[in-house]
């Protein structure tokens, strides 16, 4: 029987945020698929539930607390897996955040922070991944963005312009590493079911639940995504089956809805 292409048997990786939503979901799916999975967030409290199901599923695993946006904690995390497994095959950029707030109201730190975390983490975690990655011969980078980034967001500029620029930066380093054995691609999700939104939704009460069927009306299939809707393609991504792909982005969001198909 020939290998199976969508196997991550053997492989390494890290996912960072990875306690909650879809790095959660994406930790647990490459763990399921073979993987040994290093997560990291900047709250340790939200990784060890995680680790623990990770052990539970016979995988190695650790924890890190992580700020995305400072270099030399991103440099150690990744010299920790390769101090512990070896090598590191696959890394995932997935911690993000946000806000909502009209253009003119968001201010310079805000707009800082959001493109530090969503932008500036991506790339660290870029750089000091691909430097492991050359040394070793090769490996895999998927880079969580969103819609936003593709569409643009009224309500969230500052997101938007970070998950742009996410997409650009996989682009370029797709261009960059892709004779050195280096894959860089690109997951940009629609409204996904997180807890964290899905929380915010709730403390809005009735006006809350207005929102989310508006957004699941926007929708081409009439519905919000499951993490693990993200979490799959990132499998594929992560593994042989996509193979002669990089610098690429796959849109998961539902599709667009008949309304925007119209006119």
């Amino acid at each position: 029987m020939a290998k199976n292409p969508f196997a991550l048997d053997g492989k390494t990786a890290i996912v960072t945020g990875g306690g909650t939503g879809i790095g959660k979901s994406i930790a647990l799916e490459f763990a399921r698929a073979g993987a040994d999975v290093a997560i990291c967030s900047r709250k340790l409290e939200h990784l060890e539930p995680v680790t623990k199901a990770l052990r539970d599923l016979g995988r190695r695993t650790f924890a890190m607390a992580v700020d995305v946006r400072q270099e030399d904690q991103v440099k150690a995390m990744v010299e920790r897996a390769v101090a512990e497994w070896g090598r590191l095959d696959v890394m995932v950029n997935n911690a993000g955040a946000s806000f909502r707030a009209k253009p003119e109201d968001i201010s310079a730190n805000g707009w800082n922070t959001v493109v530090g975390i969503n932008l500036t983490g991506a790339f660290l975690g870029c750089k000091w991944a691909g430097r492991q990655m050359m040394q070793q011969g090769g490996g895999v980078i998927i880079n969580i963005a969103s819609i936003a980034g593709v569409y643009g967001s009224t309500m969230m500029p500052h997101y938007g312009a970070a998950k742009s620029g996410v997409i650009m930066l996989t682009r370029e380093l797709g261009t960059a590493w892709a004779r050195k054995g280096i894959r860089v691609n690109c997951v940009a999700p629609g409204p996904v079911e997180t807890e964290g939104y899905l929380d915010v939704l709730k403390q809005a009460g009735p006006d809350g639940k207005k929102t989310y069927d508006a957004v699941a009306a926007r929708v081409g299939m009439g519905r919000w995504g499951k993490v693990e809707e993200i979490a799959y393609p990132c499998v594929f991504l992560a593994s042989d089956a996509s193979s002669w792909m990089t610098g690429e982005t796959i849109v998961v969001d539902g599709g667009p809805s008949a309304r925007d198909m119209e006119g």
